[in-house]
């Protein structure tokens, strides 16, 4: 099913815009399930097809309505499984797809508002809303890391977008440290856990 869809994506992307908007989201729903399965080649294609995609749309008609519609929500998605460490294999396609959605934003290809005017009536951007976004995601999923080493990680993500081996890099290390520190917190937990037994 993965491979069809994959692809589809990559020789027939015409047929997958006129699909109805909710059969559509069920083609999205499977594409996000796919580059999360815990089997590694199901992961890696899905993480392969959502890259297509989003290439494939560039400079199409359609492409504002889906970046409004779905960007966020793949964003969120590539995050939790970034910071999932059963997942870790496909860290060289998860940071291509990461690097390539935040130079959509940085190269301000996606011209539509991502977020909802109305509730954030003082963003400037969607660089500064996606920024935002992304921090605030991160702090959720580590909330032992302080808020200084989130935004530097984020602010390397527009910088190094262009640099698939460095922006790579950059993931693996935050990875790394964020682990490490939530490790440290748990071994914190443990210590105190034991001595008031």
């Amino acid at each position: 099913f993965y491979l069809l869809l994959e692809s589809i994506n990559q020789h027939c992307f015409s047929a997958l815009l006129q699909i109805p908007p909710d059969k559509f989201k069920l083609v999205m729903d499977s594409i996000v399930w796919a580059f999360k399965h815990t089997m590694r080649n199901v992961a890696d294609t899905g993480l392969t097809t959502v890259l297509t995609l989003l290439q494939n749309l560039d400079g199409k008609d359609v492409s504002q309505s889906f970046y409004q519609t779905y960007f966020l929500n793949i964003l969120q998605h590539i995050f939790s499984v970034v910071t999932d460490s059963t997942n870790a294999a496909q860290l060289s396609n998860q940071s291509k797809v990461l690097a390539y959605m935040f130079s959509l934003v940085e190269q301000k290809k996606i011209a539509v508002a991502l977020y909802n005017l109305e509730e954030h009536p003082g963003e400037i951007d969607n660089v500064a809303y996606v920024k935002s976004y992304t921090q605030d995601l991160l702090k959720k999923a580590f909330p032992n890391l302080q808020e200084l080493q989130v935004s530097v990680f984020v602010d390397g993500l527009y910088a190094l977008n262009q640099d698939n081996a460095a922006f790579r890099e950059h993931l693996r290390d935050f990875i790394v440290r964020s682990r490490n520190a939530q490790e440290k917190t748990c071994q914190t937990c443990t210590c105190k856990r034991s001595r008031s037994n």
